[in-house]
């Protein structure tokens, strides 16, 4: 996930003097790395991902699809459901009319620009990755947690593999992906992300 890193100047006056210190700030997760291993569940921060929203202006949508096909095999997906690049390394979530979110492995301090190269598409790219929390909960219990939390449907013939939803889990606003079998990742806004973590390691503890 990408983490912007400054290097930053102080200034002191003192007597007529300037005195500067040099610091830098580093990347830094919103959970620090965290990883649980528990019987049948593993969370895990995801912290190797950007996460960028492509705008898809009405009267260039043909235009964009075409060059995205062309560039990485991308097609944009039916709302609530995702699509992925022919390398496997971008994935479109389509939440809304008019914008996907590009879920796609790196973790540079340009993502908006990376992707734009990616996908060769005439959209307008925002960097979200830094609004975000994410969190993997994995394993053959995995949807035995997140059902004590989940208000929405997670039969795997109701929630398919691809399928992304917003939904809201203990009061926390979220979206939940299904990358896999028995994986799903989750994103809530940054500062909540900490509150989201315990909330899974609490179901965690009821069904285990």
């Amino acid at each position: 996930m990408s983490r912007l890193k400054y290097a930053a100047l102080t200034l002191w006056i003192q007597k007529g003097s300037v005195y500067v210190s040099d610091y830098e700030l580093t990347k830094e997760s919103p959970l620090g790395g965290a990883e649980h291993e528990f019987d049948g569940v593993t969370v895990t921060e995801v912290i190797n991902q950007s996460l960028v929203m492509v705008a898809l202006p009405r009267d260039q949508a043909d235009d964009i699809e075409s060059a995205m096909a062309k560039s990485c095999g991308l097609s944009i997906p039916a709302i609530g459901q995702s699509t992925r690049s022919s390398d496997t390394l971008v994935t479109l979530w389509r939440l809304q009319k008019n914008q996907v979110l590009a879920y796609f492995a790196y973790d540079g301090d340009d993502a908006e620009a990376n992707l734009a190269e990616k996908l060769d598409a005439p959209a307008y790219y925002t960097d979200q990755s830094d609004s975000w929390g994410m969190i993997r909960v994995s394993g053959e219990r995995s949807i035995e947690v997140l059902e004590r939390i989940c208000p929405i449907d997670l039969d795997p013939n109701v929630f398919t593999l691809g399928s992304v939803s917003r939904t809201v889990m203990e009061h926390i606003g979220t979206i939940i992906f299904r990358d896999g079998n028995d994986s799903y990742v989750l994103l809530t806004m940054r500062s909540f992300s900490r509150s989201m973590l315990h909330a899974i390691e609490v179901s965690v503890k009821n069904v285990l």
